[in-house]
């Protein structure tokens, strides 16, 4: 009498498993990796949150340009300071201006004790 060690019928049980896991297998791939998969989700959601950050510095940034604006058409000392900024005068001043010599630079200061040439 000879003992089997194996049964003869175990491929055909296991098929089914096997099937299973197979489609549990494609089955996750497919959910991470296809169309707005979780993959694609998690790009959405870091590319949602530095779109929201440049929103938010786009808004203090206007919000900036909203005061200046303000303060430029009502604020007199604003306006002065802008006009002079960029090179306005009042009636009646006169201007004067120096031009820099071109054979001058700036030496920098010489060191205590130090020795020249």
């Amino acid at each position: 009498m000879t003992i089997q060690l194996r049964d003869p019928n175990r491929k055909k049980r296991r098929l089914p498993l096997f099937i299973a896991a197979v489609l549990v297998v494609a089955a996750v791939f497919i959910s991470l990796f296809r169309d707005m998969g979780v993959v694609d989700g998690w790009r959405l959601r870091k590319t949602e949150r530095q779109l929201r950050g440049e929103v938010e510095t786009l808004r203090r940034e206007n919000a900036l340009l909203k005061r200046t604006v303000e303060d430029l058409r009502g604020n007199p000392a604003v306006i002065e300071q802008e006009a002079r900024r960029l090179g306005l005068i009042k009636e009646g001043e006169n201007v004067i201006v120096v031009p820099q010599r071109q054979d001058s630079r700036p030496q920098a200061p010489s060191k205590p004790g130090a020795k020249r040439p």
